[in-house]
């Protein structure tokens, strides 16, 4: 039995390769854009990673007077001392007058990490990190991004770029 043709073919329709073709060209370039992190403005542990800057890309600065962390009294000490720019920054005072600064922005899945007894923790995912910023613990591989730290003659400010 032969099977009937209802209706008239439009001339005007895509032929179905042709759809197919363009349809499969259109999710893949749904699925690069979505793996590109082109989404500004996420936030959470479901963020993109926040990509690193090297330091001075922006030109701003963050001064901090060091009596105002009284962590940073002894060596060893560790203090989340506020912005630059946007990146939320950690300090580490590494000896009697040198000091260490460090983006507390996991560089695995981006989040913000806390300050941990001898180092960071990440809340998303559990990945932490040494004072030095490298990565002890997965998911993270990366080391924490570092930023230039210049202290003021009398050694009571540092300024953080």
């Amino acid at each position: 039995m032969r099977n009937k043709t209802i209706g008239v073919a439009d001339s005007s329709a895509l032929p179905r390769r042709e759809f197919l073709s363009q349809a499969a060209l259109t999710a893949v370039a749904a699925v690069l854009a979505a793996c590109s992190g082109g989404g500004e403005g996420a936030t959470g542990p479901a963020a993109a990673p926040n990509p690193e800057p090297g330091p001075d890309t922006s030109g701003a600065s963050l001064t901090i007077t060091l009596a105002s962390f009284a962590s940073l009294a002894n060596v060893g000490g560790i203090a989340a001392v506020g912005n630059l720019g946007a990146r939320p920054i950690a300090v580490v005072r590494t000896g009697t007058a040198s000091y260490t600064a460090l983006s507390r922005i996991c560089t695995h899945a981006g989040c913000d990490i806390t300050v941990a007894t001898g180092g960071f923790t990440c809340p998303c995912h559990g990945s932490r990190f040494d004072s030095q910023g490298q990565a002890t613990q997965g998911p993270a591989q990366a080391a924490l991004q570092r930023f230039n730290v210049a202290a003021s003659a009398d050694g009571t400010k540092i300024t953080i770029s």
